[in-house]
């Protein structure tokens, strides 16, 4: 190559200009490093109850880590799911979100505590083994920044999942074994003691409830609607298998009420759980007799009165019409019903009761469920008062009470269940909504309502259901790999669902629940 041919090149390359090289400080690149690193936001633990039942309200406390190397920035939530598999996927139902609201800086764990409602039906794909699959899912809305999202849920038991084995609760079941009164003659307008023991014959525990006390004229029997209810008495709580003594001086009325008029001869009737608490059939009856539940007893008119006073400027309560907010109630989820009662008569009855009960599509209340009370302090001759109260549909029917999921029946309200209240006559006291729909959620696809085991039957959980699940656990963390220095376990060994049962799961036995939808209430009435 020629002299003049180098000369040219070096020509060339010059008029391009000068290649500037520049150098960043050290400090600076890691400045910038640290304001562009992400966060890697994993839960790290997760623990929940061991058994609990559809609808109940259970704590969950949980962490979540930050294993990246950047700061969380914000605000952001953790969602918590139940589902029928170890993974969160379409078919979960979404039942609590908590939120992180100061963020969380690399390196850092915050834990959190929130109470969670477990759905009122089984969730979909749901097997009879009565286990539900509870998992949390980090930052569900993707608020943050980070380098690994697959890691926000699916890492396995005690890090973000646990299991709650499905468990009704065992139910009390309160009986009057015992009753006494002194005198055995009385007289209107003094006092009658009454004594009574009250037994909880089953394997739950009974809060404190309220036994009536009840008067039927000897020639009629009670539950017929002649029932007078004369007091009430305080019974403790009660533990399973318990029996407590129980006693009250009840003042009987100045002049006999118009249900009992014309009679001294009666029988008195102990009612455990006044108020439904343990059992939610309506009316509660006498089951057990004289000498058991029942006791004979005379009452005669004061010394020198000949005939009974006449019943003058008495109340008159009417019940006006019921509606109800939706036209399709969901077992197990809550309504508002709208009525109103009026007094018609001469005189303020003080305080009273107005009760909703669920009934079929006939209206019948001798066979009926309690839905709730309403509180009434009084009410003025000629005045109106408007009843607004939020009820709900149980999510269990008593044990023996087959219903299906879709059907129709009526709320009815009640003034004076109880007939406490002397009035002039009582068949303007109950008045009852349209038909409406009821239906079950049937997350599972299942089309029937869920029973309560019976009260005097030991509620057994499935051991070998439970066995198997914490061995499958083991056996799944022991077999994990793993990623960003948390154990992530494989799902091949819930790849298989179990068969698909139609029924209740109690213990180790299936109860079958007919498919056939028909008439609401069919085994009920």
């Amino acid at each position: 190559m020629s002299d003049k041919r180098r000369a040219a090149g070096r020509r060339r390359a010059w008029g391009r200009g000068p290649i500037i090289l520049k150098f960043d400080s050290l400090e600076k690149r890691v400045v910038l490093s640290a304001m562009h690193a992400p966060a890697d936001l994993v839960g790290s633990s997760f623990v929940m109850v061991q058994n609990a039942d559809w609808g109940d309200t259970v704590t969950a406390t949980g962490q979540v880590t930050n294993q990246g190397v950047g700061d969380a920035k914000g605000p952001f939530n953790v969602a918590i799911y139940a589902g029928s598999r170890p993974n969160i996927n379409r078919r979960a139902i979404p039942i609590a979100e908590v939120t992180i609201p100061d963020g969380l800086a690399a390196g850092q764990s915050v834990p959190f505590t929130t109470s969670v409602t477990l759905p009122t039906a089984p969730v979909p794909g749901m097997g009879p083994n009565g286990v539900v699959y509870i998992g949390m899912k980090v930052d569900p809305h993707n608020a943050v920044f980070e380098s690994n999202k697959r890691n926000n849920s699916g890492i396995g038991p005690a890090h973000d999942l646990t299991t709650i084995q499905i468990a009704p609760s065992q139910p009390a079941q309160l009986i009057a074994v015992s009753v006494g009164t002194y005198p055995t003659t009385a007289t209107w307008g003094k006092s009658l003691a009454v004594t009574s023991q009250i037994s909880n014959q089953s394997y739950g525990a009974a809060p404190a409830t309220r036994a009536q006390v009840v008067l039927t004229p000897s020639s009629q029997i009670q539950g017929t609607g002649f029932d007078v209810t004369i007091g009430s008495i305080n019974v403790p709580a009660i533990a399973p298998w318990q029996t407590v003594n129980v006693e009250k001086s009840i003042p009987l009325p100045e002049i006999p009420p118009v249900l009992l008029a014309g009679n001294s001869e009666f029988t008195l009737t102990i009612l455990p759980d006044a108020d439904f608490v343990t059992n939610p059939v309506s009316p509660h009856v006498a089951i057990g007799g004289v000498g058991v539940d029942q006791a004979t007893v005379k009452i005669n008119l004061p010394a020198g009165v000949e005939t009974e006073p006449y019943h003058d400027d008495l109340p008159d309560l009417a019940m006006g019409s019921v509606s109800i907010s939706a036209a399709e109630l969901i077992w197990g989820r809550s309504f508002e019903v709208q009525t109103s009662v009026q007094n018609m008569g001469e005189s303020d009855p003080g305080p009273f009761r107005v009760r909703f009960l669920l009934v079929g599509p006939s209206g019948n209340t001798t066979r009926s469920i309690f839905l709730g009370d309403a509180a009434i302090p009084g009410l003025a001759p000629g005045y109106q008062q408007s009843i607004h109260q939020a009820l709900s549909l149980p999510s269990r029917l008593p044990s023996g009470i087959l219903l299906d999921s879709l059907g129709t029946g009526k709320v009815i309200a009640v003034a004076d269940p109880e007939n406490a209240l002397n009035e002039t006559f009582k068949n303007n006291n109950t008045a009852s909504s349209a038909p409406i729909t009821l239906r079950l959620l049937g997350h599972d696809g299942t089309r029937f309502v869920p029973n309560t085991p019976p009260p005097d039957q030991l509620l057994s959980v499935n051991v070998a259901t439970t066995a198997k699940l914490k061995r499958a656990e083991q056996l799944a963390q022991r077999a994990s790999a793993t990623r960003e220095g948390l154990a992530v376990p494989t799902t091949k060994l819930f790849r298989r669902p179990p068969p698909k049962v139609q029924g209740e799961n109690l213990g180790d036995k299936i109860i079958a629940v007919p498919k056939k939808v028909g008439d609401f209430f069919r085994d009920l009435f």
